[in-house]
């Protein structure tokens, strides 16, 4: 069932173009639903996601992001400065690797880092 509140998160993730934060998703969601609260995004994060309608982007270091699926696997690029992590629309190709035996891989992440647009110039932490 959509509703809402969870209409209003994919509205802002398609606005937003990349991946958000929770924090950012309750941040933009109240600017279109201003009571919108805090314990209802983490239930409708937890409900989309276990529906495939959002799909959560653990990085290293990094706080869990969402996006909205997409029709292929593609890299992203967190930028070093604001941290924040922008989907590239590039095929994404990983290496062939020979995998020690009993290993069985099921997909694999392309992260590229630098400074976005946005931070260009300033300072990498």
């Amino acid at each position: 069932m959509l509703t809402e509140q969870r209409s209003v998160i994919i509205n802002v993730l398609k606005k937003a173009n990349r991946p958000l934060t929770r924090k950012e998703i309750l941040t933009k969601g109240r600017a279109q639903l201003p009571k919108l609260g805090s314990a209802t995004v983490d239930r409708a994060i937890n409900k989309l996601t276990e529906a495939f309608q959002l799909i959560g982007l653990a990085f290293p270091g990094q706080a869990t992001r969402y996006e909205l699926p997409a029709e292929q696997e593609h890299p992203h690029f967190i930028c070093r400065v604001c941290d924040k992590v922008f989907d590239l629309d590039i095929p994404m190709r990983l290496p062939k690797v020979a995998f020690p035996e009993g290993f069985f891989v099921s997909g694999g992440e392309v992260v590229y880092s630098g400074t976005c647009p946005g931070c260009h110039g300033r300072v990498v932490k």
